[in-house]
């Protein structure tokens, strides 16, 4: 009786269970779900670099000799 390893999703984790041919068949498990083949896994979404922020633009706070009220 040998043990085999099988590849199984277990709520939303893969785990690996080593299983002989009749529990794995009990348990709805193929030959696709044997370690050693990739398990399937979702396509990550491309993640883009954020925009950079501009800066406002700073209050011009110098007194010239026009702007004196002195």
């Amino acid at each position: 009786m040998g043990l085999s390893k099988y590849n199984v999703n277990v709520n939303g984790t893969t785990a690996t269970l080593r299983l002989s041919d009749a529990d794995a068949k009990a348990r709805g498990l193929t030959a696709k779900d044997l370690v050693g083949t990739k398990p399937a896994t979702r396509a990550k979404p491309a993640r883009t670099a954020p925009a950079p922020k501009a800066a406002p633009a700073p209050l011009n706070k110098s007194r010239t000799a026009t702007d004196k009220s002195d």
